[in-house]
């Protein structure tokens, strides 16, 4: 028998912002077949038995994409009081933080530490249809030197020394199926004691042997860089993203570098803020002095990275104190903040995002995309915390995602 016809949906609205950065579309017509973007345009003459969704005044965007969360990670002021949970109570709460992530338009993320490799079953439960969550780009454990961070988040790092054993750590996380690498390439404002983040924690031969092995295995390179020194080797080293690049700002021509060799800076600005002013009690104050001390080095960092134009590809860093998954748009508001316009944060929560995962496929609305989409009510042009309020609509390849409130109700925050 021939194959049936894909399902077909049209999808009308007041606008569509398609992620490249170009004009909006307005009015705004998407059609759907499968699970791919079939056209886009003003108007739409659909195909006979299309189904319909018409949505005035709302706006259709490309699912948005956050380069860097933790999803076994509840967002607590202080994770270690879950440490001695067991495994299969945090396995159930990162499918919970995964759904909230998606019910929130966020149809793709890149976890870059989880805990035990717990993570990997996740994706396979959402493969074989168990539980919904966004696309899921996994890093596995996070290659460290032995370093006092570790103590900090249990079953999150794989700690080795040397070039030869750090790459064996590196190459076990490939083999457990990551699809990225992570480095941590500087201290850690979440470490205790004396760990500086400042510091650059891996040598410039460690960190060439090991952005040279996953590039041969075809894996990009997320380096956690705070420190210029831990920056200029990791950029040096030719990685694909520094993850928070708190102190480029003491050396333009790193910046420079970036942007000419196409390096993004994945700035997790809600992070560092929710840290240096918590909204409640619980983070250790040497954590809160730390955070504080390089509010303005953040802020001066942005600035130069929109200047020198350095890509800028969104990331939360969620999980990290009071920064709850599904509450990632705020992140883009935080950009607006220090000069993005809101147009500019879309592009680098879409089509920018997608470009740092080396994927074509995602973050742009046009006929042969997949349709990853989400739509809000309003204008995020106008005020980009339309973003943060609940979708209308939700799509993963295709098909609508209904809200977790009417698939058995939304469990009770963690």
């Amino acid at each position: 028998m021939p194959d049936s016809p894909p399902v077909r949906l049209l999808i009308t609205a007041a606008r569509l912002i398609d992620g490249t950065g170009a004009p909006p579309i307005q009015p705004a017509a998407l059609l759907i077949a499968g699970d791919r973007i079939a056209s886009v345009g003003s108007r739409i003459t659909p195909p006979e038995g299309t189904e319909r969704l018409d949505l005035p005044g709302a706006s259709i965007l490309p699912g948005l994409i956050d380069m860097h969360v933790h999803l076994a990670d509840a967002g607590l002021p202080d994770a270690t009081v879950q440490d001695r949970d067991p495994p299969v109570l945090r396995a159930l709460r990162l499918a919970q933080h995964a759904r909230r992530t998606l019910d929130g338009g966020v149809t793709t993320v890149r976890d870059v530490g989880g805990r035990d490799h717990l993570e990997f079953g996740l994706r396979r439960a959402s493969d074989e249809g168990l539980l919904r969550t966004p696309r899921l780009v996994l890093a596995g454990k996070i290659v460290s030197r032995p370093t006092p961070g570790a103590s900090s988040w249990p079953g999150m790092y794989r700690e080795a020394s040397g070039v030869d054993g750090l790459v064996e750590a590196l190459l076990e996380q490939i083999d457990a199926g990551a699809d990225v690498i992570k480095l941590m390439a500087t201290g850690a404002v979440l470490a205790p004691g004396t760990e500086d983040p400042g510091v650059a924690q891996l040598d410039p031969d460690e960190l060439r042997a090991l952005v040279d092995a996953a590039h041969a295995a075809g894996r990009r390179v997320a380096a956690h860089a705070h420190g210029i020194e831990g920056i200029r080797r990791c950029v040096a080293a030719g990685v694909d993203t520094i993850e928070h690049g708190t102190h480029l700002h003491e050396d333009h021509a790193v910046a420079r570098a970036m942007a000419v060799r196409g390096i993004f800076l994945v700035p997790t600005l809600k992070a560092l803020a929710n840290i240096a002013d918590p909204p409640g009690r619980g983070i250790p104050a040497e954590m809160v002095a730390k955070a504080r001390k390089r509010r303005a080095d953040r802020d001066a960092t942005f600035r130069l990275a929109l200047e020198t134009g350095v890509p800028i590809a969104m990331g939360t860093d969620a999980a990290t104190p009071f920064n709850r998954h599904g509450e990632n748009a705020e992140e883009l508001a935080l950009m607006v903040g220090l000069g993005m316009s809101p147009f500019a944060a879309i592009v680098a929560s879409t089509s920018v995002a997608a470009s740092a995962l080396g994927r074509d496929d995602l973050g742009v609305l046009a006929a042969g995309k997949l349709a990853d989409i989400a739509v809000w009510e309003g204008d995020p042009l106008l005020d980009i915390r339309v973003l943060q309020r609940p979708p209308l609509a939700v799509f993963l390849g295709g098909t609508r995602v209904p809200p977790a409130s009417e698939v058995g109700g939304q469990p009770p925050a963690t």
